[in-house]
């Protein structure tokens, strides 16, 4: 049986004109079980990560403001599922998939944050659907702009994840960034513009991997245009050897 709590912007208010109780939010969040369904919406202005329990869905539409948390939104086990959340305000990738499978984040945003928008890392993290996200505005002040990518599936990342109907803008380094991934990764109707605008960033729109890499990445019906930074690229392997397929991809 699927269980679900609704938890409305003005529930979290104690009294008129006070936002102190917005922590509650998280707790709220955090205790809840695996087939729980949690019902958010407004703004939520926050100062901690929220980890997201394994099976538990979070539905919006909602804002998260993490006003420089050291982390955002994180699935702390399989089968998240994250709905129509926007996730502002963290000092390191956004949303951020580490070690974890089964997950789908549908139609949210990550902007302003100091790294990735939306990331996925990690040899345990296998099989994870982003689809119908926007990554923009993403800037790691601290080093130029050289890590905030909008999307990421790097560092040891395991098989069958895949991004579909994204759409990444003006971040700081690239668009998509696959450096040391550990498998091959799918996109589908996904797009990229004008990234790398920081000094340091690249720029590339879809960046396939890095050197000593060897995997066929699928890429099909992808766009990537006004690509910036020093080496921007629409599309590039990067060092990556693999046989990666583009069909019907324009840049």
């Amino acid at each position: 049986m699927i269980k679900s709590k609704h938890i409305s912007l003005a529930a979290t208010i104690v009294m008129a004109g006070s936002l102190m109780a917005q922590a509650d939010i998280i707790d709220t969040i955090q205790a809840a079980k695996s087939g729980t369904t949690v019902n958010v919406s407004g703004t939520y202005s926050v100062s901690r990560q929220c980890l997201v329990p394994g099976g538990v869905t979070v539905t919006g539409p909602a804002t998260f403001n993490f006003n420089g948390a050291g982390n955002g939104m994180v699935p702390n086990g399989n089968n998240v599922r994250l709905n129509q959340i926007s996730v502002t305000g963290v000092n390191h990738p956004g949303i951020y998939i580490y070690n974890r499978s089964g997950c789908v984040i549908n139609s949210c945003n990550s902007y302003g944050n100091q790294d990735t928008g939306i990331m996925i890392q990690g040899s345990g993290s296998a099989n994870n659907t982003i689809q119908y996200c926007q990554a923009y505005n993403n800037y790691d002040s601290a080093t130029g702009g050289q890590n905030a990518d909008g999307f990421g599936c790097k560092f040891g990342s395991s098989s069958g994840n895949k991004f579909v109907s994204c759409i990444s803008h003006n971040n700081s380094d690239d668009g998509y960034d696959l450096w040391q991934a550990g498998a091959a990764v799918t996109f589908t109707s996904c797009q990229a513009y004008s990234n790398g605008s920081g000094s340091a960033g690249n720029g590339n729109g879809f960046k396939m991997g890095s050197s000593g890499m060897n995997l066929a990445h699928t890429l099909t019906s992808c766009i990537s245009h006004n690509a910036g930074g020093t080496t921007g690229c629409g599309f590039t392997q990067n060092g990556n050897t693999g046989n990666c397929h583009l069909t019907t991809c324009h840049s």
